[in-house]
C-alpha cells in the first residue's frame, strides 16, 4: 500500500535516489525487468550513476530483484515487494509516460482491482514488439473463459478500470479488453497482423460539447460554467468542447456523467449541446 506520509527508510534517502527506486520498482513489476538504460533514458543520468542506483536499491530491498545473465538486466524476484511505490499501474504510466514530480496533493484511491502484473507484463510485451497474443477472456455475453487471439496496441484508463485495446480474431474487430477479464495469457502467437493505424474506431476523433443544464438557475449555470472553464459563444451560449477518440466515447460520456439523465439539474449540472447530440447518434449504442 501506498504510504501517506514519507517512512523513515524513505527519509534517509535522497529525494534523486527515492524518485528512482519508484521507477525501479514499477518497472520490474509491469515490464518484468529493469536494466540501467532504464535509468539513463527517464532520469537522464550517466551509467555509472544508473548502476550505482541500482545497486543502492538492491541494498535497500535485498530480496526484490535478482541479475538474469542472459537478458542482461535485473528481474523481479518471486519474493518482490514494492517498498517505495504503490505499485499500482496508474503510477506506473505515470512514472514512466508523463514522468515523476513532487506534489502537495492527495490523490483519491481507486475503487477497483488493480491488474495482475503477470497478464500486464506480456501485454505490454506484445505491443511493444507487436504480437499476437492467446489469451483466455470472460465477459458478460461469454462468462465462461474463452479462448481469444488478440492482436494488442495500446493500454487505456477509462477513469475506473485498465483495458487494452486490441484486434480480436475471434470477431475480426477492434475491441476492448478489461483487464481483470484477462483470465490468463498463455503465450506469443507470432507477429500481429493488424496495427492500430488500421483500427478505424481508435483513429477517428469526435468532439463531445456540453452546456450547463438548462433546468439549474442562472447562478447555478454561472458556477458551471466555472467548473468546466466553459467559454461564451457568439450565440451567447457558454460551452465546452472534448476532443475524444471514437473509441473512448462510452468511458468520456460516462466520466461526465452524460450516460444518463439525471432526474434533478443539481445532479445533473451539465448536458450535450443539441448539435453535438445529433452528431454523435450513430455512435451511440
Amino acid at each position: 500500500m501506498p504510504a501517506t506520509s514519507a517512512t523513515p527508510q524513505e527519509s534517509a534517502i535522497s529525494p534523486r535516489d527515492l524518485q528512482a527506486y519508484r521507477q525501479i520498482e514499477q518497472v520490474a513489476r509491469w515490464e518484468g525487468r529493469v536494466t540501467t538504460n532504464t535509468l539513463i533514458d527517464t532520469l537522464g543520468c550517466k551509467r555509472t550513476t544508473a548502476s550505482s542506483i541500482i545497486q543502492g536499491y538492491r541494498e535497500a530491498c535485498p530480496n526484490n530483484l535478482t541479475y538474469c545473465t542472459s537478458s542482461r538486466g535485473y528481474l523481479p524476484s518471486d519474493a518482490f515487494e514494492v517498498t517505495f511505490s504503490s505499485g499500482t499501474l496508474e503510477e506506473y504510466t505515470q512514472l514512466t509516460s508523463l514522468g515523476v514530480s513532487e506534489f502537495t496533493a492527495y490523490p483519491m484511491q481507486m475503487l477497483q482491482r488493480s491488474p495482475d502484473p503477470a497478464v500486464v507484463r506480456p501485454i505490454l510485451k506484445a505491443i511493444t514488439e507487436k504480437q499476437r497474443l492467446d489469451i483466455s477472456y470472460a465477459s458478460f455475453t461469454s462468462p465462461e473463459d474463452g479462448d481469444r487471439i488478440i492482436s494488442p496496441h495500446t493500454l487505456v484508463n477509462d477513469g475506473s478500470r485498465w483495458h487494452v485495446r486490441a484486434w480480436c480474431e475471434k470477431n475480426q474487430d477492434f475491441r476492448d479488453f478489461v483487464l481483470s477479464r484477462i483470465q490468463a495469457v498463455y503465450g506469443a502467437e507470432g507477429n500481429a497482423t493488424t496495427t492500430a493505424n488500421q483500427d478505424e474506431g481508435w483513429n477517428q476523433w469526435l468532439t463531445v460539447s456540453i452546456e450547463p443544464d438548462i433546468r439549474l438557475s442562472e447562478s447555478q449555470q454561472k458556477l458551471v460554467v466555472l467548473d468546466y472553464a466553459m467559454e461564451e459563444t457568439t450565440e451567447k451560449r457558454f460551452v465546452r468542447h472534448y476532443p475524444v477518440r471514437r473509441a473512448l466515447l462510452i468511458y468520456t460520456l460516462q466520466n461526465l456523467r452524460l450516460d444518463r439523465l439525471r432526474e434533478r439539474g443539481e445532479a445533473q449540472q451539465i448536458m450535450l449541446t443539441s448539435e453535438c447530440q445529433r452528431a454523435l447518434k450513430p455512435f451511440l449504442p
